[in-house]
């Protein structure tokens, strides 16, 4: 079976699953992200997503050297009628080198085991057809044998970032630099695991993903950053590309008050249709709690299907930041 990895609207909000480089990067000490998509409930093949993640640094934080950072990763995701489900358990570790204040190297490696299977009660086939209507009671003459309806395997997958940052470029009683730039690329399904349900049959190995980001944040005036994003995804002869552009503003700077809302939209372009969607997104920060809300409209053919309903996305952020005595100097050296 050849199909998509999962994907999110608000990818930048999920960096664990964009690339494992990503891995630590982030003002603080641990970082807990949680992630939920919702996909074509109104049509007959739906979609549900979900994504925990947490990540830490090893180093000390006032540590002026290179950083070390690992982290944990679980998604889930079923879809249609057979409840066709995937989990992921993986374990991320990165490393960081600080070629100086302004510009650090980022090299991941993601180690995963999946559990595939799927569900067969609630499936019709033909040969439960009596000639005339659906009958339940012809299940013994079902045709299809599955000798497995679950199976695991495992696989790699690398990634490498480059992270820029301004510094002076933070406001008043913000420690952190505001203006800062990430891009990467990563490569997942390294190994290219066998994921067939069948046994004795030609083997179907996953399609390695290719991943390509940029996610950047420019300080413009003391009140208002602008923040641009953008993704290509390959994977097969399946391609996708995200676009987006926001507005962030700082309603309330004050230390252990502060307060920002982000307003963007994003746009999917996909392989079959130059448009694939419109997504309009809002996220609120108020000191180390995100929330992220936005919601696919779908716009390319299939809103035949869909009526252009696409699917909700939230995602929410936790931060934890060790207490110091030296409160207004940003002493991590990323971020």
């Amino acid at each position: 079976m050849n199909a998509q990895d999962i994907h999110f609207s608000q990818f930048g909000n999920s960096p664990l699953n964009l690339n494992p480089a990503l891995t630590g990067m982030f003002g603080g000490d641990m970082r807990f992200v949680g992630n939920y998509r919702s996909q074509w409930n109104d049509v007959p093949v739906s979609y549900l997503t979900f994504s925990g993640a947490f990540d830490m640094k090893f180093d000390k934080f006032c540590s002026n050297h290179d950083q070390w950072a690992g982290g944990l990763l679980f998604n889930y995701d079923v879809a249609g009628d057979s409840k066709l489900h995937l989990a992921q358990l993986a374990a991320n570790v990165s490393y960081t080198h600080r070629v100086n204040t302004k510009n650090f190297l980022s090299l991941g490696l993601q180690l995963s085991g999946y559990q595939r299977g799927f569900k067969t009660e609630d499936l019709r086939f033909d040969s439960q057809w009596n000639g005339r209507t659906y009958d339940p009671s012809r299940n013994a003459l079902i045709n299809e044998n599955f000798a497995n309806t679950n199976y695991f395997f495992g696989d790699f997958s690398v990634g490498l970032n480059w992270h820029y940052q301004k510094p002076k470029s933070q406001s008043q009683w913000n420690p952190q630099n505001r203006t800062k730039l990430d891009v990467g690329v990563s490569v997942f399904h390294i190994n290219q695991p066998d994921q067939t349900f069948y046994e004795d049959q030609v083997q179907c190995d996953c399609y390695m993903r290719y991943a390509i980001h940029g996610m950047g944040t420019f300080r413009l005036i003391d009140p208002l950053d602008l923040v641009v994003l953008a993704v290509h995804q390959q994977q097969g002869p399946h391609t996708e590309t995200v676009l987006g552009i926001a507005g962030k503003i700082h309603l309330d700077q004050r230390l252990a008050r502060q307060l920002n809302i982000l307003l963007g939209i994003n746009v999917r372009l996909g392989d079959r249709d130059p448009l694939d969607a419109f997504i309009p997104n809002i996220e609120v920060q108020y000191n180390a709690w995100r929330v992220g809300l936005s919601y696919d409209v779908n716009v390319s053919d299939f809103n035949i299907a869909t009526n252009r309903f696409g699917g909700p996305e939230l995602s929410l952020q936790y931060i934890f930041v060790k207490p110091r005595l030296d409160l207004f100097r940003n002493c991590n050296p990323i971020y």
